[in-house]
This record gives C-alpha cells, sequence and structure tokens, in this order.
C-alpha cells in the first residue's frame, strides 16, 4: 500500500480532510487538499486504494490516490520540450509595467522578454538556446512552457572570468540588480514551501546551468524577505558552501530587490547589495545572538533526527544530519549491509540523496544489483527460481529510485584522497542536494601527507569530514574495520569489537558523533545466523538516540534488516 510520503506528501501524522501547501509546485497557499479516508474503487467495486490529493493551483497537475497495488514504472531519462520563442517586443500596457517597477526598458529589450498569451513571457536561455518560457498575467499568475529545461535566469549572460554573483528568487529582481550593474541570475521557479523537504526545481537547475558557479569567489544571497525565501537561502547556503556566502539584508518594509528600486533607487540598491554580511559559518558569536535560535526551539522542540525505519533501533540511533557516524564490526558480520540498508531507508521514507565513495564494491554494477535487492525483496542472481527472482519490472523500478537519488564518487583509482572525494562531494550537495554520504572502507583512502604518523593523519581526515558534515548539513557514514579481534576468555566466542579496536588510532571515537558496532555470534553450529547485534557504544546528542544494544535479524537474500521482538538498554 502506498503512502503519502511516496508521492512526496508529509502530512505530519494528520487525519481526515485538511489543506496544506502543495510539494509539487511550491505555492505559498494552502492549495492541496489531503482526504486520507477517501476510497477508490475499480469497476468491480473493490477498493483497490485509500488516501486522496489534489492542487487546486491552476496549471499544476499535482493529484491522485493512494494506490494498493501501484503498477511499476519504467525508468527513462527525462526528456525536456524545447519551446517556440518570438521576440515580438512589447506593448505600451507592458512598458507602463516595467517603468512603474523601475526597470530599464534597455535591460527589458536586453532579455528578450516580450508579450505572448496575454501575457509577459521571460525567456530561459541555456548555450545560446531557448529552453523555457515563464509567462506572468496580472494578478501574479505564473506559469511555463511544458517539460522545460529548467537552469538559472539569465544564467548565459554570466562570463567565465566572473568572481562575484548574486542570486536572487525571481526574474523581476534578476531584472532590477542588472539596472544597477550586479551580475545576477534567479532560481526559476520562485522560493520552496517553508516545510518543503525537497528542492526539485533546484536540483534540476544546478544539474543543467550549475557549472556557473563553480569558479566563483563570493556568492550574494539577495532571497526574499520573508519564511519562504529564508528557506531558500538556507538550502542555497548549503550547496555552495556557507564559506563563499553572503547574504543581504533589506531595508525595512522591503521584501526583495525590486521593492527597493521601486521605493529606494538605484543607489539604495547598490548599497544593499554592497552592504551584504558573510553568511554566518561556525565560529565565535555572542550569546544574544543565539536568542531568537534558542527561542526557536523552546517553542518548537529540539532539531529533528530521522528514523532509521526500524523501531526498535530508533531507540537508540536515529540520523541527523550534519554528524559523522562510524560503523565497525568483524569482517563479515554486515558493516556494509548495514549502511546500505540504512541508506535505502532513508531514501524511501525521507527522500535523502546520497554520494557513495565504494570502491571495495566495483565494479558499479554488481553493486548497484545488490541494491536492487534491498530494494525490491527478491535475489537479483539467477541461481534461484524464476518465479523468485527479481523481475525485469523490479529491476527497473529500482534503477530509477537509485538514479534519483544515488551517485557514485569515483576518484583517481591512484590517489583516493580524502580532499579528492570531499571535492565531488561538494559538486554534489550543490547539483544534487545530497544529505549523505558513506564511505565503504576506510582503508580504501590514501593518506594525505607522506612523513606523518597514522594517528596524525586519521585526526587531520576525521575533522575534515565532520567540517565538511556540518558546514553542509550532510550525514556521513564511514565503514571502519577493527584491527584485531579478542575472544572472550570464558565463552571462547569472539567480542563484539569497540571504537577503541578500530585500525589506526583512538581518535575514532574522540572525532565521531556516533558510534555503532554491527555484530554476529552464528560462529557455533546450532547459532542462529540471522541473528545481528546492533550495539551503539556513542550518541553525542541524547535527541538523537542513546548508548545500547539492539537485537535484529538479517536477511541473506534481501539484505534487509528487521527488527526482533526484544531489545536490551544499557549496555
Amino acid at each position: 500500500m502506498q503512502t503519502f510520503s511516496d508521492v512526496g506528501i508529509d502530512i505530519k501524522g494528520r487525519q481526515g480532510s485538511f489543506k496544506m501547501q502543495c510539494p509539487r509546485c511550491g505555492s505559498k497557499n494552502d492549495d492541496l487538499s489531503v482526504d486520507t479516508e477517501k476510497l477508490l474503487h475499480n469497476k468491480a467495486g473493490d477498493v483497490i486504494g485509500k488516501g486522496a490529493y489534489k492542487c487546486h493551483r491552476a496549471k499544476c497537475d499535482f493529484k491522485g490516490y493512494l494506490k494498493d497495488d501501484p503498477r511499476p514504472v519504467q525508468w527513462q531519462k527525462k526528456e525536456y520540450f524545447k519551446p517556440e520563442f518570438e521576440d515580438k517586443g512589447l506593448n505600451e500596457k507592458a512598458e507602463e509595467f516595467f517603468k512603474q517597477r523601475g526597470i530599464d526598458l534597455e535591460i527589458v529589450t536586453r532579455n528578450k522578454i516580450t508579450v505572448e498569451k496575454g501575457a509577459l513571457a521571460f525567456p530561459y536561455w541555456h548555450e545560446g538556446e531557448v529552453v523555457m518560457v515563464k509567462y506572468r498575467a496580472p494578478g501574479k499568475k505564473f506559469w511555463s512552457t511544458k517539460n522545460p529545461r529548467k537552469v538559472f535566469y539569465n544564467a548565459d549572460t554570466i562570463e567565465k572570468d566572473t568572481k562575484v554573483i548574486t542570486v536572487c528568487e525571481g526574474e523581476m529582481d534578476c531584472l532590477a540588480l542588472q539596472c544597477v550593474g550586479v551580475s545576477s541570475v534567479s532560481v526559476p521557479c520562485g522560493a520552496p514551501a517553508v516545510n518543503a523537504t525537497s528542492f526539485t526545481d533546484i536540483d534540476e537547475s544546478f544539474r543543467n546551468s550549475g557549472q556557473i558557479f563553480d569558479g566563483i569567489d563570493k556568492i550574494i544571497l539577495a532571497t526574499d524577505a520573508d519564511a519562504p525565501g529564508r528557506k531558500l537561502e538556507e538550502e542555497l547556503a548549503r550547496r555552495f558552501g556557507k564559506e563563499r556566502c553572503w547574504r543581504v539584508v533589506w531595508p525595512d518594509g522591503c521584501k526583495d530587490a525590486n521593492q527597493v528600486l521601486i521605493e529606494h533607487g538605484k543607489d539604495m540598491l547598490i548599497e544593499c547589495i554592497d552592504n551584504a554580511q558573510p553568511y554566518p559559518v561556525d565560529g565565535i558569536y555572542n550569546v544574544m545572538g543565539f536568542r531568537d535560535k534558542l527561542m526557536n526551539l523552546y517553542e518548537h522542540g529540539l532539531p529533528k533526527s530521522y528514523s532509521t525505519g526500524s523501531f526498535a533501533l530508533d531507540h537508540y540511533y536515529t540520523v541527523m544530519p550534519g554528524e559523522l557516524t562510524v560503523v565497525t564490526g568483524i569482517p563479515g558480520h554486515g558493516k556494509s549491509s548495514f549502511v546500505e540498508w540504512l541508506m535505502i531507508n532513508l531514501i524511501k521514507e525521507h527522500k535523502f540523496r546520497f554520494g557513495l565513495f565504494t570502491p571495495e564494491h566495483e565494479p558499479v554494477e554488481t553493486h548497484i544489483a545488490r541494491l536492487a535487492e534491498l530494494i525490491d525483496g527478491k535475489p537479483f542472481s539467477k541461481d534461484v527460481p524464476e518465479n523468485q527472482r527479481m523481475s525485469k519490472e523490479g529491476i527497473d523500478q529500482a534503477v530509477e529510485l537509485l538514479e534519483e537519488h544515488c551517485h557514485y564518487v569515483i576518484p583517481d583509482a591512484l590517489n583516493r584522497k580524502v580532499d579528492d572525494i570531499l571535492d565531488l562531494a561538494k559538486v554534489l550537495v550543490a547539483r544534487e542536494g545530497i544529505k549523505g554520504l558513506i564511505v565503504d572502507p576506510w582503508n580504501e583512502i590514501s593518506m594525505d601527507e607522506m612523513g606523518n604518523s597514522e594517528t596524525h593523519f586519521i585526526r587531520e581526515a576525521l575533522g575534515k569530514l565532520r567540517r565538511f558534515a556540518r558546514s553542509h548539513q550532510v550525514a556521513i557514514w564511514i565503514v571502519a574495520h577493527p584491527a584485531k579481534q579478542y575472544k572472550d576468555k570464558a565463552t571462547g566466542a569472539y567480542k563484539p569489537p569497540n571504537l577503541y579496536d578500530i585500525s589506526g588510532s583512538s581518535r575514532w571515537r574522540d572525532m565521531c558523533d556516533n558510534g555503532i558496532c554491527i555484530f554476529r555470534k552464528a560462529e557455533n553450529e546450532g547459532d542462529d545466523r540471522h541473528s545481528v547485534e546492533i550495539h551503539v557504544g556513542k550518541i553525542k546528542h541524547k535527541y538523537v538516540g542513546q548508548i545500547g544494544k539492539c537485537d535484529m535479524r538479517y536477511d541473506y537474500d534481501s539484505g534487509r534488516f528487521t527488527d526482533q521482538l526484544y531489545a536490551v538498554v544499557g549496555e
């Protein structure tokens, strides 16, 4: 049975009929109607689904039912529609509109804005061609051409040697900034909803034209002075890296660049851009500077972590973006399997996107087959009866999910340094919006500097990873092997290793936020080989979890972990 989460709707536990913001079109109003009790029947009268949703915003076709047995989706590369565009110029009414908004007509002409279908037509150019046209009709009604290739507005005009660029929230703001000589671009579809957890339009824009930011030293964020604008600012800073971002503060009563131009003139707009402040990063602050954030925690609760997909495990460990988690265990006990299972759960339940540095699991196609088993629940191999094997439709569904949410990080095989991995991960944060990074295993990473001790290298490398996690709000998992395995003197069986047992340095426990050990006890004949102990040996924040042991079961065919009936607290 589908859930509302499967179609991108977070109902936050509500039931019955209600309205909310639409996650598809990003409307700032409650245009989406949701009915959790609505039933879907087939022609025979059988109930085949429960739960309906429909967006009432014009030009948004987001609607449907939750189906009991959803049809498999065949994966295919997205095809864009190239619109026809003719620069017909402006009529008197349009010219008057821009004059009232303080926009020089020379700027309008340069951008080839025209009138079409009774609306202003803003062409989006990419590599010399119009790939999208966005329309603005009276009453601030917006729509765009069918299946457009979404890019940043005005991106085609940015020179290769540009070192400073301003990013704003709409075409009119971009035109206003052009009027005062500021190199600027705009996101294509405005700011996301305040409660948005995915950023589809931004993702597409970065994929298609995000390379314009590669050589930029300073990025000025000039979003709207409202909650969605701050949401957009936060997401852009996360992708660009806060260290090269600056933020604009608009004068009291002004929401955006165009309003400043209208009410205060060009000089004030230039002053706002020139006085942009460095985006806050980790450093030294006055306590009073945190008062607003403190009161927000008081009113709305501590930071939200994400469920692992296991009720039992959530009692000890949940996933918090910005934290570094180390996973260890005896070879063959399922460290990689655990991290992969966790990744697929985060993708399915929370739409996470991941970067994967997994050289031990190459060739890549065999690793994809392994992940497909996790998604589908059936074996990929030909060595099982056909009726028990994953179908081609199942493969298509798995490929579609992985194509959207997983990206392999494969630096030079002879020089796999932490800096190389993080450089590629930065690109994925910017262009794909990844929230997770997996490094599996640690021993495939090359030491950065010759002559330093392994302890020094581990401290520096883990420090870089932890700073990256915090700066970009990315959850990082490192799979690290223990140096030695010790047997219990009384029983003769191996004991679960801890963070101090990891090869190289005791820095592992000091530098990570969370530490987990995967342990199987099936060493003797008659032991349950499916039984797995998840030992949580370190948790930095109590709202993320607690130290203890969780008993789970492992399915060898699907690679999935499931809950046992009982768990032991306070190891």
